[in-house]
């Protein structure tokens, strides 16, 4: 920790502050917003649009790689959309006509469904901005398929009884008698 005096001479000079770093601009909030920065990216990462990405994967799923994935997760975001934007307007109308009074039961559960959607979509945004980036943490070196440095580890419990030496079975056995 960096500690600064607690008294400044007269005439001395203050100790510089370092200057903040500026935070990464935040994704919109709004519907669209997140939708459009996501395609944004993916138009950045492969130089295409969604739609060449969609025909260029029906004709050669091959050639990109990970961009079928990535389409399919873009795809899931923007069905969480419309489920958020859905449950939004149905929340909205009950408030609307609704009084001013606590919250009904209702009221609450339309309120937890929202809450519900946005996290859905958020989440499956997150996904769609870790395949883009091919620097993300575990995708080298297959760490994100569970290989850890190509080493093949071995089963964590035994699935079998461990081998008896000869000796240790005849030796047990020249004592007992049956």
């Amino acid at each position: 920790m960096r500690q600064f005096p607690k008294f400044t001479a007269p005439g001395s000079i203050p100790p510089s502050r370092e200057p903040v770093p500026t935070a990464p601009a935040p994704v919109p909030v709004d519907a669209d917003g997140v939708l459009e920065v996501l395609a944004a990216e993916v138009r950045e990462r492969f130089g295409h649009s969604l739609g060449d990405l969609r025909t260029l994967t029906a004709t050669e799923p091959h050639r990109v790689p990970g961009v079928s994935e990535v389409l399919r997760w873009f795809d899931q975001v923007t069905e969480a959309q419309k489920f958020l934007e859905d449950a939004e307007n149905a929340l909205v109308d009950v408030l609307a006509t609704g009084d001013t009074a606590p919250l009904t039961e209702d009221q609450m559960v339309l309120a937890a469904t929202v809450d519900a959607a946005v996290t859905v979509r958020d989440g499956r945004a997150l996904v769609v901005r870790f395949l883009l980036n091919p620097d993300a943490p575990g995708k080298q070196d297959g760490r994100a398929r569970g290989e850890a440095l190509g080493v093949r580890r071995p089963p964590a419990l035994t699935t079998s009884m461990p081998p008896r030496s000869a000796t240790s079975a005849s030796a047990s056995a020249a004592g007992v008698r049956r």
